[in-house]
């Protein structure tokens, strides 16, 4: 017998249940990881309610030689595992592709360039990426590199996180280099055909010399180009998904960053011959070929996660009522792919860091909201800092 029926309540549900958010589904208990955790750290935070840990692995050191491992990082690496897995915590490991050792960015077209002629040079950590979305040399020497992770290091993980881009995400460059705005990275000689070298499945690019921003019949070389552009990134995406299958069946987690091109608005800078003119091209969305509706409906892998790196976005930037997907959030939209895509999709989440307590309260409602299964916080070091939150708030702002 059905003891208590709400009218009200199930009328709501139902309209949001359309508009992707699960507010009214029975909440599960996420699991809680943290970020740059460090190892003495561990049983601290397993008896705080955490669960994982992301080890960060940088490749520049795992392999400061062509070929040749750091065996000293390596013993160091595994003591560290060691350490957390003693603690009884799990670990999700990143690849720290988003680390390429010096060898490998003076390769030929290592770079990536824009219709400038700039090539791509960013010292900071996490940010001086190599062209591996058109230079299949580099794709070979990350294979050879993810290969020997895996055999130093084991299969025995939680997670592993791919996206290959800036900060380990999935991303060109920015939109915005050297002083040079509405910025695309297509123009090496291995993306442009003027040269062979691309990996499989990319052809050259279909309107070679064509500037975004150029005038075309119909705005034909607009469309054939971002198509060209975000497909290619597409086959960068894919790769690193069977790459990684060769060696771990555990879930993977793909890093999707920023807003992302929603519904309507790729058209719409198509419409403008990608001149930078529309909100999406002024943010860098387009140029850094954030089009997730296209990379999720197109995983073919269901143990792939869709896991969101910007949970803690402002809301007063959004409206999750609303009918228009332009107005969510980024983990709204992302969680609303994953849950279309057949079979569904997990969904995790981390914030971007700092914040203090409202971050963390924003953190935990939208967990709760849109019912995520795996949330990290960024970053372990600012829960021993002394400054809100610590450890201690972490595990109760995120219970059900």
């Amino acid at each position: 017998m059905l003891r208590s029926f709400h009218p009200h309540r199930f009328l709501v549900c139902l309209a949001l249940g359309l508009l992707g958010v699960s507010l009214c589904a029975a909440p599960e208990a996420v699991r809680l990881g943290v970020l740059q955790a460090a190892p003495d750290r561990a049983r601290e935070l397993k008896l705080a309610g955490i669960s994982q840990a992301v080890l960060s692995v940088s490749w520049d050191r795992f392999e400061p030689s062509a070929g040749v491992p750091d065996q000293a990082y390596i013993r160091q690496l595994r003591a560290d595992v060691k350490a957390f897995h003693d603690a009884g915590l799990q670990l999700v490991l990143d690849l720290g592709i988003q680390y390429p050792p010096a060898w490998l960015l003076v390769l030929p077209d290592a770079r990536y360039k824009n219709q400038y002629a700039d090539a791509f040079v960013d010292h900071a950590p996490g940010m001086n990426v190599a062209n591996a979305v058109f230079n299949d040399v580099v794709r070979e020497h990350q294979a050879a590199y993810i290969a020997s992770l895996f055999s130093e290091l084991g299969t025995d993980w939680a997670g592993v996180r791919l996206g290959g881009g800036w900060y380990g995400e999935l991303n060109y460059p920015p939109a915005k280099f050297r002083d040079r705005t509405n910025c695309y990275w297509a123009f090496d000689a291995l993306a442009q055909g003027e040269r062979p070298g691309l990996p499989a499945g990319i052809t050259p690019c279909p309107v070679p010399g064509w500037k975004p921003g150029e005038p075309s019949a119909g705005q034909d070389s607009a469309r054939r180009f971002i198509d060209w552009y975000l497909a290619s990134l597409q086959n960068y995406h894919d790769w690193q998904i069977s790459t990684a299958r060769r060696h771990y069946a555990g879930p993977l987690m793909m890093l999707y960053p920023s807003w992302g091109i929603r519904p309507g608005q790729l058209e719409a800078a198509i419409a403008g011959g990608l001149s930078g003119n529309t909100a999406p091209e002024k943010n860098g969305e387009i140029q850094r070929g954030f089009d997730f509706s296209r990379f999720i409906g197109g995983l073919r892998d269901p143990h792939v996660r869709v896991h969101c790196t910007w949970i803690d976005s402002n809301p007063e930037w959004s409206d999750e009522s609303s009918p228009d997907e332009a107005r969510w959030s980024p983990v709204h939209y992302l969680s609303n792919l994953a849950r279309r895509h057949v079979p569904p999709l997990a969904v995790s989440a981390e914030n971007t860091g700092g914040g203090g307590p409202p971050a963390l309260s924003l953190s935990a409602k939208r967990v709760r909201d849109l019912n995520i299964q795996i949330m990290f916080w960024a970053f372990a070091p600012d829960l021993f800092d002394g400054k809100p939150p610590d450890l201690k708030d972490l595990a109760p702002a995120f219970s059900p």
